[in-house]
């Protein structure tokens, strides 16, 4: 069952995915990126845990196609490659910690899809990194920004990890979303419920 029928996200919002590693977080993260490209929006897709090339090869092996349509903002690839370039579709920015380089890039990509008249999704991929590199309170400010930005473009999906953060850190994010979506793994399936979400309170299939 695919995301955009277990889910009516609600219009323009900022959604927090939380789930345990090999929970079925990822397989969400991507039926969310189909979802929007179905509903002819761009996405700004900002990485910090893996390279665009090896995220094109998987949305390719997912049998989702997306042209242009993807602008990635990558986080990850400087910390590897001190050279790495950027190419098209595929803005580097330095590291998970340059906050001022990721907002502005997030808002050159916002002005490329609104030249081409389009709204986007944001998918933010992952907060965790960011805590990892920085104190809670200043990436709270930093998703803040973020998020009211999204809400006026798209809608936004950021993703955490559970299990890596204090019970605030949690609370603070999700303080922040307009519905936070849980993810597990269970008997060779993914789950998914959410709050904030009418009549998907529940656990069910993806």
């Amino acid at each position: 069952m695919g995301l955009a029928v277990v889910f009516k996200f609600p219009p323009d919002g900022a959604i927090l995915l939380i789930g345990p590693p090999l929970s079925g977080s990822k397989e969400m993260l991507f039926s969310y990126v189909a979802a929007a490209l179905a509903d002819k929006r761009g996405v700004t897709f900002v990485t910090t845990d893996a390279a665009p090339e090896e995220l094109k090869r998987e949305l390719v092996g997912r049998k989702i196609f997306f042209g242009t349509q993807i602008r990635f903002i990558d986080c990850y690839s400087p910390l590897a490659e001190e050279s790495a370039p950027d190419s098209p579709g595929v803005k580097r920015v330095s590291g998970p910690l340059a906050f001022n380089e990721l907002s502005v890039a997030i808002s050159e990509a916002e002005r490329e899809f609104a030249a081409d008249g389009k709204k986007h999704a944001l998918v933010f991929n992952s907060l965790s990194t960011l805590l990892m590199y920085s104190n809670a309170e200043a990436v709270g400010r930093f998703a803040q920004v973020i998020v009211a930005k999204a809400k006026k473009t798209g809608g936004a999906l950021f993703t955490i990890e559970q299990g890596m953060h204090d019970e605030k850190t949690i609370v603070m994010m999700e303080h922040l979303m307009d519905a936070v979506v849980e993810a597990r793994a269970e008997a060779g399936r993914v789950l998914v419920r959410a709050r904030g979400i009418p009549g998907c309170e529940d656990w069910a299939p993806l």
